[in-house]
Formats: structure tokens, C-alpha cells, sequence
């Protein structure tokens, strides 16, 4: 395998976007290793929450130009499985804001397939603002917008910000005087409930609170919020420039206890799930050593933490169904492998390990169509659910 040059995180001290202050606890640390198209990039996450406010965020942060090359460095989504969110989820929320004459702008939208070939009936014009390198279509930026859009949508991007009133800032300026920022994150609130606190790329934690504290500096008030969002982690708020709508009541509320608990909640779901990992380990090396074929599928952090346990045999197969992923595993010196080329080893596995979880429905299907076979009970472990077979992550 060829080698990848790897970059380490620079950190630097960043201030509390809600409060302005410099007064956090740091809670948690974790360091990861993720490989993307061109290099490896090592993240250090500093999960910190501010004293004077309660908003949590990462602090020492990843340094922002780092931040903004490791983006430039994605793939953007494979198209050829399913989308990682409910596209109704987010036509239900935007067809109320709907200009059939005006302009839709999603950042961070990805390549504009079928979300965007679906809002041709609420806009007349749409565009997509990606910064991965990868792709090639009309991506635009949103610099180049000034009180021209009548609806601006990020969906899963605003935790991935250093910057946040600067992001927001260009939203502003973009829209119209009337125009409408749809926003939806993970919600702080949940974190008890799965495992985002390993997603060391999230530099915020939102509760809606906090994200309307800040949204309001910038000029934005908050219209509406619902819990029911296109992913089941998240929420999803929508804003209003230049309206004079009543603040939130609650607005000065320091939520420094709730978010302390909701963090805990979250590590302790890391615990549970580290140790299901070394119940796992057990049982693979137990069947490794018998000879018996054993198949990962999903290149993820999840998986990542299951190779760290124990040492790859020539009996565990690794698959993926996206083809870009087959160097990612370079530094354990792993090939990937497509699922359409490893039939017979997925006719012969005695066992199965799903660690994309999302997928799992889709990847089960597609070994019965393909294969004819079915996994299930010892047969099949799926990292990342709890106990009533709920997605984690």
C-alpha cells in the first residue's frame, strides 16, 4: 500500500460563542485518526462546557484553516446506498417556507441529487455549497449571495463550525430582508442516548437554547423548533432575519448543570459500548482461532475501535460498499473490499459484524438478495444499538 502523509491537529484556545467568555470546564478529551481522500488527519476533541452560560463546545479547537483543508479533503456521500437521513423529514418542514419563484440555497447539501430534485416544486431556482474538493458540479459561495435568497438550509453542519457567527453572518447577509435559515444539529439533550461524543469532528454541542442565544446576536430570531428531525439525534430550528418576533423567555438561563448531565449521559453510553467491544473481541479471536470466516462490514469509528482490540487474521474479512474506501484501514495495513467481490466469503462467514449501523437494515437485504443468506442471532453483532436494537450513532 502506498504510504499517506499524516497531519496532526493544531489546537488553539477558543472563547464561549454564546457568552464571550473564556471560563469552561473541560470534561472529556479523545484523540482520533481518520483518513480521508488525501491524507490522515489526527483529531484531538476537547469537549468543554462554558461556566458562565452552559454552552458546550470543543475548546482547545482544532485550528480553523486545518479545519477547513481536512473538509476540502472529503468524499462527498455514495450515492449507491441509502441517504443517512428522511428526506420527508426535511420537505415536511420546507415546504412551509416555500417561494415558488425564489431561491433555496442548502450548504453543506452534499452533490444536489434527489432532496434538491424534490424542492423544484417548492423553489424556482436551487443550489448546493459543498467544500469538498471532490465535487464538481455548480457549488457556489455563499459569499456571492447578498440579500438575494429567500430560504438558506444547513443540515448537520453547524456543529461542525469553528466559527459560528461568522457562518451565520454570511447566511445573513445572503438572505433577503424577510428570508428564512432552516438549521438542524445533534441535540445536546440526547447525547445521553447514543454515541455522538465520538464524533471527533463536532466542535459544538447545541441545545436550542444555546443556538438561539447565538443565532439572535448575529440577527436571527427564532420562529419555530421542532424535535422531529430528518435524523433521530437531532433538531431542527427555524429563523427569520430582520423580524421582530418576541425573544426566548429563557434566554439568560444558565444551562451549565443540564449540559454537564447530558455529557455524562453520553459517556456513559461510550462505556456501555466499550464494553460490548471487548465482549465482541472475545468472541471474534474465539472463532479466529477455530479457522471460522468472520466478516466486518462498514468501515467506521466503530470499527476502528473494535481493530484496536485485536490482531487481524486472514479468516476476517473487511468490507465496505463504497469503493473510495479501500486504503482507509492503511495505517492497520488492512485492505477494504467490496461486498461484490467477497460472495463466498460471505457464504461461508460464521459470523457477521455490522459496524455502520444506520445501513444495517439496507446491508442485511443485501445479503439475502445477493447471497441468499441470512444473519442473524449469533451470527450477527451490530456495533453502535442499544439494547431494543435502537441506532446509537
Amino acid at each position: 500500500m502506498q504510504k499517506i502523509k499524516s497531519i496532526i491537529f493544531d489546537v488553539e484556545s477558543r472563547f464561549c460563542e454564546s457568552c464571550g467568555t473564556n471560563d469552561f470546564d473541560l470534561i472529556w478529551e479523545n484523540k482520533t485518526t481518520i483518513k480521508r481522500r488525501n491524507y490522515i488527519w489526527i483529531i484531538k476533541n476537547n469537549v468543554s462546557i462554558c461556566r458562565n452560560c452552559g454552552f458546550c463546545f470543543c475548546s482547545p479547537a482544532p485550528n480553523k484553516k486545518q479545519l477547513k483543508q481536512y473538509y476540502e479533503d472529503g468524499n462527498i456521500g455514495y450515492k449507491e446506498i441509502s441517504l443517512p437521513y428522511s428526506i420527508d423529514e426535511r420537505l415536511r418542514i420546507l415546504e412551509k417556507y416555500k417561494v415558488e419563484d425564489g431561491l433555496f440555497i442548502e450548504i453543506g447539501g452534499d452533490a444536489p441529487l434527489e432532496f434538491h430534485n424534490k424542492c423544484n416544486d417548492f423553489f424556482k431556482d436551487h443550489y448546493s455549497i459543498e467544500v469538498s474538493k471532490e465535487l464538481k458540479n455548480k457549488s457556489n459561495n455563499i459569499e456571492k449571495f447578498n440579500d438575494s435568497v429567500d430560504v438558506i438550509a444547513h443540515y448537520d453542519v453547524l456543529e461542525h463550525v469553528i466559527d459560528i457567527k461568522g457562518f451565520l453572518n454570511n447566511c445573513y447577509k445572503a438572505l433577503k430582508s424577510d428570508g428564512v435559515m432552516i438549521c438542524e444539529v445533534p441535540n445536546l439533550a440526547l447525547y445521553p442516548k447514543n454515541l455522538l461524543l465520538l464524533e471527533a469532528e463536532h466542535v459544538n454541542h447545541f441545545t436550542i437554547l444555546s443556538l438561539s442565544r447565538i443565532a439572535f446576536q448575529v440577527g436571527f430570531h427564532l420562529i419555530e423548533f421542532d424535535n422531529n428531525a430528518s435524523r433521530p439525534y437531532g433538531f431542527v430550528a427555524i429563523f427569520k432575519k430582520n423580524k421582530n418576533v418576541q425573544k426566548l423567555k429563557s434566554e439568560d438561563k444558565n444551562e451549565y448543570s443540564d449540559s454537564k448531565k447530558y455529557i455524562l449521559g453520553g459517556l456513559k453510553q461510550i462505556e456501555k459500548n466499550n464494553k460490548f467491544l471487548k465482549l465482541l473481541t472475545k468472541k471474534v479471536n474465539k472463532l479466529s482461532e477455530n479457522g471460522q470466516k468472520i466478516v466486518l462490514w462498514g468501515v467506521t469509528d466503530l470499527m476502528r475501535s473494535l481493530l484496536r482490540n485485536f490482531n487481524v487474521r486472514k479468516n476476517i474479512i473487511i468490507l465496505d460498499s463504497d469503493p473510495r474506501r479501500k486504503d482507509d484501514l492503511i495505517l492497520n495495513n488492512l485492505p477494504v473490499k467490496q461486498p461484490i467481490n467477497c460472495k463466498e466469503e460471505l457464504l461461508s462467514a460464521s459470523l457477521l459484524i455490522i459496524c455502520a449501523p444506520r445501513y444495517a437494515s439496507e446491508i442485511l437485504k443485501w445479503i439475502k438478495i445477493n447471497i441468499g443468506k441470512t444473519f442473524n442471532g449469533k451470527s450477527l453483532d451490530i456495533i453502535g444499538v442499544n439494547s431494543e436494537g435502537k441506532t446509537l450513532r
